[in-house]
């Protein structure tokens, strides 16, 4: 959908890039054309007028045809001819200009044209009248060479005793505007009166004599209309006239679809690009991955006969040389315990038979850190002196009482403990204060913890426990609160059922168990002084919440005893 996307956009872009470029193009073109075409009948115009009744050689004309006798009809035959042939050393660009009889079609100066013209130059197409003017669109030449293009004006005065003349001009304009050079490029020209019939065309198509939509435009403004099968720019002269620069319509849709060529192939090279990137770097990168994680898996698996492949990369062979090391170091690892266990196992068969004490499970715990400790097994030594601290205190091998403070320190070993089976953040905040050494219930922390292990780590795994003295109640306040998905209405009200020791009708296995038998512990202990709440709503977690009393020395003593 994407290179869908691109190449939409894409293609409209080009698109109206490729119309503007060709519209400037034409405007650039059509311009020139007009300022050419301007100059040339300004220029005409000019001459014109000179030649007219009152202009400089209209005089000598009046002179000539008012003289009687041949003298003074030779003298004045030269001085025309030598008048107009001035004209074009001043515009090089003009044909020609004479006189003509207007009943005849004789020229009145002789020896100007190269050809007979008549009265041809009458039928020459105008496109507009000016002061007396009949102006000539773009035509061949009837003064000249037919292969060349001029623009021309035509007038008829009365000169002297009412002889009738037409004054005939020509100038040439350039050939690239007319079609007829290599220069012309894509372009068609066309030249068009003041309502829009076609007076000069070189368009295949478009001839002289149609008529085309010029409506609504004013002076030095510009068009753009479509017929048969052409664009064309449109421009109206200062003077009045319209020119007109035609392309024909797919002129633009060969380079669009040179582009779409030119695209497809930089797609296809770059889809081909894309895909050998993907098979170097599965190569690179997901085959040794993979091959990490199947090696990681038979460790788990406790398979240790595979060995590394070399992937002639530097960082994933330094990487599996690790991982060959801990393979290494696990499989001697779980060697020697298997071998310290059949140590063990042989030499206290006899032992086994009977009942094992708890002083002689705390021994063997002894031993066990010892060998680590030994073997430089730190990890291992810290593990099994946390679980010899915890299970003598589970034991009352440290004495039956108990204070908040030693719970708490007992608990955060136990938590470390299951740290190492179980990845989750434990946060504990207590307040320090005398109320800490108050005499409380051995277990009081730890089945409450274990269940939020157990049930409650959810996908936060974490566990938050807060341990103050609340001063307005006078209660030591215990919040346990975990990130599980709750309780149910229904688990909680069989929590706050009394606790009694036949589960195997429960549903829910042990989840309750441990809060059930710290409710009933605290009752005893407390003799009902206590409180304990369990506030969980499904999906948001569960937060248990006791409230101990600050015991007197009366109520310390005999809560001591027991």
């Amino acid at each position: 959908m994407s290179l869908l996307a691109v190449g939409i956009v894409s293609y409209m872009t080009i698109r109206m890039i490729q119309n503007n470029r060709l519209l400037d193009s034409m405007r650039i073109y059509v311009d020139q054309m007009t300022q050419n075409t301007d100059n040339a009948y300004f220029d005409i115009l000019n001459i014109a007028s000179q030649m007219g009744p009152n202009g400089l050689i209209g005089t000598v004309l009046e002179t000539y045809l008012d003289a009687n006798d041949k003298y003074e009809k030779y003298m004045g035959q030269k001085s025309l001819r030598t008048e107009l042939i001035r004209l074009g050393y001043i515009n090089l660009k003009l044909v020609g200009a004479n006189y003509f009889d207007s009943a005849k079609g004789t020229p009145i100066v002789r020896h100007l044209t190269f050809r007979d013209v008549g009265k041809s130059y009458i039928g020459n197409p105008e496109i507009l009248q000016s002061a007396g003017n009949r102006i000539h669109s773009i035509h061949p030449s009837k003064l000249s060479n037919p292969q060349t293009f001029v623009c021309s004006a035509e007038r008829r005065d009365s000169f002297g005793t009412g002889n009738l003349v037409d004054t005939y001009v020509e100038i040439e304009v350039p050939t690239d505007l007319t079609g007829h050079s290599e220069k012309k490029g894509p372009y068609t020209i066309l030249q068009m009166d003041e309502k829009g019939f076609v007076k000069f065309s070189n368009n295949p198509v478009i001839v002289q004599g149609q008529r085309l939509s010029v409506g609504g435009m004013d002076r030095s403004s510009y068009k753009v209309i479509e017929r048969e099968g052409f664009k064309i720019l449109l421009y109206r002269s200062k003077i009045g006239y319209v020119n007109g620069v035609a392309v024909p319509d797919n002129l633009y849709k060969k380079d669009i679809n040179r582009w779409w060529g030119k695209i497809f192939f930089v797609i296809i090279g770059t889809f081909c690009i894309f895909l050998i990137s993907v098979v170097y770097l599965y190569r690179l990168v997901c085959i040794p991955l993979n091959s990490f994680r199947k090696q990681m898996i038979r460790i788990g698996t406790g398979q240790f006969d595979e060995r590394r492949k070399a992937f002639e990369i530097e960082e994933f062979d330094s990487l599996m040389q690790e991982i060959d090391q801990m393979r290494n170091q696990i499989e001697n690892l779980i060697h020697g315990i298997v071998e310290k266990e059949k140590n063990i196992q042989r030499t206290s068969y006899e032992k086994l038979l009977y009942q094992i004490n708890p002083h002689f499970l705390l021994n063997t715990l002894n031993s066990v850190q010892w060998m680590a400790q030994m073997k430089k097994q730190k990890e291992i030594g810290d593990f099994v002196q946390k679980l010899k601290v915890l299970l003598a205190y589970n034991l009352g091998k440290e004495g039956a009482a108990t204070t908040l403070r030693e719970e708490i320190r007992i608990l955060e070993k136990y938590v470390a403990l299951q740290q190492v089976r179980y990845d989750f953040i434990f946060e504990i905040n207590v307040e320090e204060g005398k109320y800490l050494d108050q005499p409380t219930v051995r277990m009081l922390l730890q089945p409450l913890v274990e269940n939020a292990i157990r049930y409650g780590l959810g996908d936060e795994e974490r566990i938050r426990m807060q341990v103050f003295w609340d001063k307005k109640r006078s209660h030591t306040v215990i919040t346990i609160q975990d990130s599980g998905q709750g309780l149910s209405e229904k688990e909680i009200r069989e929590i706050n059922e009394p606790f009694d020791y036949d589960v195997e009708s429960r549903e829910t296995e042990n989840r309750g168990i441990g809060l059930r038998y710290v409710k009933a512990v605290l009752s005893s202990f407390y003799e009902g002084e206590t409180s304990l709440f369990v506030n969980s709503k499904k999906g948001e977690g569960t937060k248990i919440t006791i409230l101990l009393p600050f015991s007197t020395d009366k109520g310390r003593e005999r809560r001591e005893q027991k």
